[in-house]
Parts: C-alpha cells; structure tokens; sequence
C-alpha cells in the first residue's frame, strides 16, 4: 500500500506556459519528497498542459487534472481538493514559487501546534524586481495564535481591509471541502476567488498558528493583477471581483446558524463585502485612464448600491473620495426621525458665519436636538459654543486622516444630518457629505454668499459646488435668485432661506427709534470689518470726498475690526492723504451700548459692499430706524421691496453722495424711509427660524423657498455674471500668472447662460457682449 504524501500542493493553472515551469521547479525542489504535487489545467489554450507533462514524466509526484472548459481558479482549486490525498495542502498559483523549505517548515508548525491554519511569510516581488513594499509588509501573519471565533476575528478585523489569499498558508484538507460543500457547484469567478473560501474556513476553523518565515514569492503584476483600466473590459473584469463574495452570502447565513458567535460572523462578512467593494472602487480610479474612468464608474454602480460604494470608499480607502465626488448619482439618505444634528464650519468666533452657526445651534437645541459643532481648523472662540452644544476640533495631518476622524465622529454620535457652513469656502466638503453619507447622515450645504462670488474671485468653486451638489440631501442659498441659477443648472435639490437675526436686530426690534432728519450736519455710519475685497470700504472714502465736493457738512464714522489687508490705521491714513482726516474716520470695533449709541448718533447707515450674501448690518441698521444709502446688491432679499433704501450702481460714489446730500435735505422723505426701514427690519426677523431649519433637518420646507426661476431671474443672473466677470478680469490683468482666468470663468458661467437663453432667448445681446468680456471664442 503506497504511503499518503504529507502535504498537497494545489496549484490551478489557466494559460501560464511561460511560468508554470518555475512554479513546479520549487514545488519539486522542497525538502520534504512526501509530498504530491496537483496541477489543475482550467482549459488552457497555450502550452501549459505541455510544460506539466514533460514535469510529470521527470516527476511522478506531479499529477494534472484537466478542465474542458475555463471555470475559474475557484473551481480549479475545488478539483484539486478533492482529487488531494494528504490532509495538508498549499496552494501555490502557476505564476508564483514557493521557497525550497516551505512544506518543511509549514509542517513543523503544524505539528507543533495541531492548528487548522497555518500562517507564513511572503516575499513580493515587483514587476522591477524591487521586495520589501508595503503590500508585502501587509501580507505578514498578524498574530501568532488563535482559538475558536477569534481565528475570524483575527484573520478578518471588522472594520479594515480584506486580505484572503490563500497561498500565505497551510490548510487541514478537511476544512476546505467543508467550506466548499457550503457552495454551489457551479460557481465561475474569474476576480479574487480565494477570499471568499477563505472567509468560510477562517469561520470553520477551529485555530491558527503562524511563524515568520517567508515561504512564498508572489510576484506582482503577472496575472490579473496590477494591470491598467484601459477598457470598458478591463473595468468590468476588475469590478467581478464582487460577485464572488456577494455569492457566498447563502453560505454564511448557513453556518451563521451554527456557528459560536453568529453576529462576529455576520459583521465580519459584511466588513469583508464592502472592503471588496472599496478595493474595487479604488482600483478602477487608481488604473484607469480618463477616457474610461466615468465609464467604469458607472458600471461599478450597475453591480453595487451607490450607499454601498460610497460607505466602501469612504470606510476602506478614503482617499478615492476625491475622485467619487465626482462621480457619485443623487441619492438621498434614507428619511428617518432626526435626532442628532452635526453643525461644521472653519473657525468658531463671532460675527459672520459663526454668528449663523450659532443661531442655528440654539434654534435647534431649543426644538429638542442633540446638537454638536465641529470646526476643522484650531483658532475657535470657546464663549462663541452656545449651552449645551458640544464642540469638536477635528484632528489630523492629511484629508484621510481627518475624513477617517470625522467619520468616527459621525458614527460615534449616531449623527443624522450635518449642515456644513464651508461649501463657498473649502474644496474638500464633498468627501466631508461622502464620508457622512457612508455612516447614514445626510449633509445639507449652506452657502453664505451670492452664487456671484466665485466667479469675482475666479476659483472653481461654483462648478466643485455644481460638480458634486449630489453629494448633498439639499443646498441652502440666501436668496431666490441663487435658487434660479442652480436650479438653471440643473441643481434640483437647492432652497433659500434668510439668516437669523442677531441679538442687535432682536433687541431693537423691541425698542423701535423715532429717527429725526440731519439738520445741517449729516452723521453717517458704515460698521463691519475692515475689508476691501468685498466689503470696498475705500470707497467710504471716495464717497466721502464726493460729499465734501458737494459741500455737504458730515461726518463719516467706520467702526469695525482690521481684517487682512486693511487696518483702521490704513483707513486713516488713507483718508488723511486725501484731505479727509477730520471727516471720515475709522475708529475700531465697538459692541454693545456703544454700537447701539453710535447708530443712535447717525443718520444713515451707508454700505459700499460689492457682494454679499445676506447683509444683516443692512437689518441692524434700520430697526434702530436708519435709512440705508448702498451700491446696488438687487438679489438680496433684504433689499426687496424695501422703502427704507436708496442706492445707485456699483461704484458710483458721486450719485449715492448726491442722494444722501438730497435725503438729508427733506425731513418729510427722510422720516418716511425712517418708518419703512423700521418694517423692513420687522419683516426680516417675522420668520419662524425653529421651524424653518426643522424643516431643513426633517426635510419638509414649504415650497415658497424652493421657486421656480422666472425670465427676469435669467436676465439678472447674466447681468450679474457679466458684471463679476469684468471685475475678475480686472484683477486678472494685474497679474499675468492669471492669464487664463476669464476663460475658466467663462467656462464654469456658459452653461447657466444657455440655460437662461433658452427661456430667456431675447437676452442672446447681453450673453454675446459676456462672451466678447470675458474673451471666450
């Protein structure tokens, strides 16, 4: 009776004549003879059955099983278990080697222990030469042994990357037929067969040991592996990798029946599902070129969920959030009851954006929800966190690291819904709304500017914004106006909504002031920060040199903080050179009872800002009863139907002086834009904010702030655009690196102006003459 081989060696084999030699020289070269060595030939079509027999006539111990069909290294493996005699086996493919002493020592291992697996090294090598890569690192046993449920816990950590490749160890015969038993017969996978087999044994197994030695050379690169996405075939041979472990999903709920701990199994299959979905994900965007990206994206969506693709990416490989953003169908969180709400922003301070922020923290704390503000960049006032909010710094180095800590954030507070304040401002919020939706929050956008601003800053953050809006469960804009451009884009999930009030605006809405029209001399007053770049407050002083020309008596008070590249210092200095040192004045910021007096003291409040998105000082100013003089900002709906302003366009410093020296001169007008600013600002702060950002939580906004745009809103959009694209080319001329600036701007600006066009087609003048200024061809 012949003696049973001690060890098995499996190895499939499908068209690997140029290899497969190498491959049965090292299996034939281990120290151990009492082995037997199973070639399983998947139906080549090149020489290898060839190559195994002349091995096969040097070497009795070389056995070949043929196919008459491809079935797969999966069912390769299958026929060479079955046909395997020894109760060990390896499994070595036919591109690969085995070091001369790997049966030798894999068996003293498992002698030593009586373990079910047993774990080696492995040695990869790359398609250069080069050993020692991180891959390779990754490939080393982990542990040294375990028992029970921990050899699945410990082989496949929930929560990390997949590693099944069978070739880093030694299995008992025994298990793996088990583990096959559990699956059809007629299973075909042509992409990582061997991890789902073994995640079957792993929950088979009753235990594991390992040593260090390095018993395997895998050579990267031969294969399936490591090649590019160059076709929409490649693509989807590289996204088949899934169907092998969504396939063995009957198996599992199977032995979930029987195993020792049913939930470990279940969680762990789940984390090595979506870990498979994620690898594939970051291949196709790692190897493919652009010609095929967009289309093996798109079947990537066909074979996986969107919420699980991007839960894969954002769990597994975060870094692919940059590129999925782009790529990613709308697909809104699924509604439930929202509890926890998630407030993000840069900085947490006063006034601005943190002022919004705030209010909304309180509003919604008040309606009884968890809330919790995280600011992504140190510097935050702590007096500026409202009660009973809970405030976060986000931590990390690098955009993975910092996505991997806000995704525990999300998780560990079980948040629902995150307003992120930074759309306008950061490039990175899409994968921040990725990483959110793949713990089951959705984000909603807030935008604190007109749609405008980037384009008078010629970035590309109004198409990053257009770009990625389905990232978003809905984005909030501050007027009608920027609903119309989104919407003319094709954003559908976008609304308006005002800011609050701020506690000036509250208190002096309560106290209204009876104003008296200037008799003689005119105290006029600008307060906010000292910001040249949209907020012009040089032309403060050009109007004030106006006025002076008129020969008005006045007085122009600027209190505010320095800000960049102005300083109340610059301010005076400025005003000084111009003769105006005792007339216009920047004298700091000033709060409370002072502000309140020095508005008190004034009788109009003047703005010169180029854009904005809600102007709340326009508010302030006027329920303390001050007429509003200001360069012309029609989309702000603080200026709608607002009796208590007088404005002239942009930059026409002469007109507004003249209008405020003619204001100033008839009391019987003054006191009646007096009275209208006093209901303006009574209009602004009528809305029911608590339900209005409920409604932005639970999803329910009234459809009045979801409008539809009309031909007036398309003909003020180009206009607007025309006008902001003639000052970023302005800018654009005073620096030759950015000689290409009105061409990108024309670039992201032309689609919204086809779509007004076509339901606006008498304002084709207007969009040629933007065509000529922004010297687009």
């Amino acid at each position: 009776m012949a003696v049973p081989p001690l060890t098995s060696i499996v190895i499939p084999v499908f068209n690997d004549e140029s290899t497969i030699s190498a491959a049965l020289r090292s299996a034939r070269a281990q120290t151990v003879e009492q082995i037997e060595i199973i070639c399983v030939d998947d139906a080549s079509t090149d020489g290898t059955a060839a190559v195994v027999e002349r091995h096969r006539a040097e070497d009795p111990r070389v056995r070949l099983v043929t196919h008459s069909r491809n079935l797969s290294a999966f069912q390769s493996r299958r026929t060479g278990i079955l046909a395997a005699q020894a109760e060990r086996v390896l499994f070595l493919d036919g591109d690969d080697e085995l070091a001369p002493d790997a049966v030798q020592k894999a068996l003293a291992a498992a002698d030593a222990s009586d373990a079910d697996l047993i774990g080696f090294g492995v040695t990869v090598i790359e398609k250069d030469g080069r050993t020692g890569g991180s891959y390779e690192r990754r490939l080393q046993p982990a542990h040294r042994h375990l028992d029970g449920a921990e050899v699945l816990r410990g082989l496949f950590p929930v929560g990390r990357a997949a590693q099944g490749q069978l070739w880093r160890m030694m299995f008992r015969v025994r298990l793996l037929r088990e583990a096959y038993a559990l699956l059809d017969d007629d299973l075909v996978f042509p992409r990582v067969n061997d991890l789902p087999l073994m995640l079957l044994v792993a929950a088979l197994a009753s235990s594991y040991a390992s040593i260090d030695d390095r018993l395997y050379r895998y050579h990267f690169g031969r294969g399936g592996s490591g090649h590019d996405v160059d076709s929409a075939e490649r693509a989807r041979f590289y996204t088949s990798a899934i169907d092998p472990i969504t396939a063995i999903a009957p198996a599992i709920d199977e032995l979930a029946s029987r195993h020792p701990d049913p939930q470990l199994l279940r969680e762990t299959y789940e984390s090595a599902r979506l870990s498979i979905v994620g690898y594939v994900c970051s291949q196709l965007i790692d190897r493919s070129d652009g010609a095929v990206l967009d289309a093996a994206l798109a079947h990537l969506h066909t074979v996986a969920s969107a919420q699980d693709i991007v839960h894969a990416a954002a769990r597994f490989y975060p870094r692919t959030l940059s590129t999925l953003k782009f790529h990613t169908a709308l697909n809104p969180v699924e509604r439930h009851t929202v509890r926890n709400v998630l407030l993000v922003t840069s900085t947490l301070r006063t006034g601005g954006v943190s002022a919004v922020l705030a209010s909304q923290a309180k509003y919604l704390r008040a309606s009884g929800y968890r809330v919790t503000v995280v600011v992504r960049s140190a510097g935050s006032d702590p007096a500026a966190v409202p009660p009973g909010v809970e405030f976060i710094e986000l931590t990390g180095r690098s955009l993975v690291d910092r996505l991997e800590n806000w995704g525990r954030i999300i998780r560990d507070r079980g948040v629902d819904v995150v307003i992120d304040h930074q759309v306008l401002y950061t490039d990175s919020w899409p994968e921040f709304a990725l990483m959110a939706r793949a713990e089951g929050a959705s984000t909603v956008g807030w935008m604190h500017n007109f749609v405008g601003r980037p384009i008078y800053e010629g970035n590309g953050r109004l198409s990053l914004i257009e770009r990625c809006a389905a990232t978003l469960d809905r984005l909030v804009v501050l007027s009608p106006l920027d609903v119309a451009y989104f919407t003319l884009r094709g954003v559908r999930n976008v609304a308006w909504l005002p800011n609050p009030p701020s506690p000036l605006l509250l208190e002096s809405s309560e106290k209204p002031v009876q104003k008296q029209a200037p008799s003689g001399h005119i105290e006029l007053l600008w307060w906010g920060r000292l910001e040249q770049h949209t907020k012009q407050v040089y032309e403060l002083i050009e109007i004030g040199a106006q006025l002076r020309s008129l020969g008005a008596d006045f007085r122009l008070t600027v209190v505010g903080p320095d800000w960049d590249d102005v300083t109340a210092a610059k301010f005076n200095a400025r005003a000084r050179r111009r003769g105006l040192g005792a007339q216009v004045a920047a004298v700091g910021p000033l709060r409370g009872a002072a502000l309140r007096d020095a508005i008190d003291a004034s009788h109009l409040f003047v703005s010169t800002s180029i854009i904005e998105g809600y102007q709340l000082t326009i508010a302030e100013a006027q329920a303390r009863g001050l007429p509003v003089a200001m360069y012309e900002l029609p989309w702000l709906t603080l200026v709608q139907d607002n009796e208590g302003i007088i404005s002239v366009p942009q930059g026409d410093a002469r007109g507004l002086a003249r209008r405020i020296i003619d204001l100033s001169g008839d009391p019987q007008r003054y006191a009646r834009l007096s009275r209208a600013s006093q209901e303006a600002a009574d209009r602004a702060i009528s809305y029911d904010f608590a339900q209005l950002y409920e409604g932005v939580v639970a999803g329910t906004l009234p459809e009045d702030f979801t409008p539809e745009p009309s031909q007036d809103d398309a003909r003020q959009l180009l206009g607007l655009l025309v006008f902001f694209a003639e000052r970023a080319r302005g800018r654009q001329r005073a620096s030759a690196a950015d000689a290409g600036l009105a061409a990108r701007v024309w670039t992201s600006a032309a689609p919204a102006g086809r779509a007004a066009l076509r339901i606006a087609p008498g304002l084709r003048p207007i969009a040629h003459r933007a065509k000529k200024w922004f010297g687009a061809r």
